[in-house]
C-alpha cells in the first residue's frame, strides 16, 4: 500500500472526549444538525471507534442530553412537590435554550438519560407524598412537556420552514377586519418575539417561566380537589 494513502485515525479516543466532541457539534448546530460524518472529521477518526466507545447515533445523542443534563444545577429543592418542580424545571428553561433539539428530544424520548431518572424519583416521591395518588405521573408529565414544548418552540430559526411565522400572525392581527383591542395586545405580545436575538432569547425565557408558573397554579388547585374527595382514614 503506498506510503500516506491510509489515513492515521485516532484510535486513543475515550468515550469522554467523544462525547465532548459531539455536545460542542450540538451547541454549534443543534442536536439534529451533524451527521457522524462530522463527527469523525472533527475527531479524525473512525465511525468503528465511536461506535465501540458510544454506540449508534441514538445512543450518542442520548448521552450528549446526558451530559447537558450533567452540566446543569439540578439540585433539587424538596420543600415540596412544587417547589421541586418549580427549580428543575427553571434550570432546564435557562439551559436548555443554548442546545437547539434537545427539548424536542426529549418530548420524543422522555428520561431516558442516567442524569435524569433521579430527578423523576425525587419529584415523583414528593408528589406521591402531597396526595397526587395515581395522578402524580401525568401531573408530573404535563409539567415537564409543557416547558420542554414551549422551549423546542424557541428552537426555530428564521427560514426553518417556509411559512410566515410571527411576522405573517402580526400582518393578520393587525389588519384582520375583526381585530380590536385583543388582537392589538397579542399583537404587541408577538413583537416581542421578534428583533435581536438576545432580546427575543429573554422574552422566550420570560414566557416559558410565565407558563411554568400557571401550570404550576393550575396543579395546585387540582391538588385541593384531590385532597378534599380523598377517603378518610379510619383507625
Amino acid at each position: 500500500m503506498p506510503r500516506g494513502s491510509r489515513r492515521a485515525y485516532h484510535t486513543g479516543l475515550s468515550r469522554d472526549v467523544i462525547v465532548g466532541a459531539a455536545l460542542a457539534l450540538t451547541a454549534e448546530r443543534g442536536l439534529d444538525g451533524w451527521s457522524m460524518r462530522d463527527l469523525t472529521g472533527r475527531l479524525d477518526t473512525s465511525l468503528s471507534v465511536i461506535y465501540h466507545h458510544v454506540g449508534d447515533r441514538d445512543r450518542l445523542r442520548g448521552a450528549v442530553v446526558d451530559r447537558i443534563y450533567a452540566d446543569m444545577d439540578l439540585t433539587i429543592d424538596e420543600t415540596d412537590w412544587r417547589t421541586a418542580l418549580h427549580s428543575v424545571l427553571s434550570a432546564m428553561i435557562d439551559h436548555l435554550a443554548r442546545y437547539r433539539g434537545v427539548a424536542t428530544w426529549l418530548l420524543h424520548n422522555g428520561p431516558q438519560t442516567e442524569q435524569l431518572v433521579p430527578v423523576l424519583e425525587t419529584g415523583m416521591r414528593l408528589m406521591l407524598e402531597a396526595g397526587w395518588g395515581e395522578e402524580s405521573a401525568p401531573a408530573h408529565s404535563m409539567a415537564f412537556n409543557t416547558c420542554l414544548g414551549l422551549i423546542a418552540l424557541g428552537d426555530r430559526q428564521p427560514g426553518d420552514a417556509a411559512d410566515p411565522g410571527i411576522p405573517g400572525l402580526r400582518s393578520m392581527l393587525e389588519s384582520h377586519p375583526s381585530a380590536g383591542p385583543g388582537a392589538e395586545q397579542m399583537a404587541r405580545m408577538a413583537a416581542r418575539f421578534e428583533g435581536d436575538p438576545t432580546e427575543t432569547a429573554a422574552t422566550r425565557r420570560e414566557y416559558c417561566r410565565y407558563a411554568l408558573d400557571r401550570v404550576l397554579d393550575g396543579l395546585e388547585v387540582r391538588l385541593r380537589e384531590l385532597r378534599a374527595h380523598a377517603p378518610t382514614r379510619t383507625r
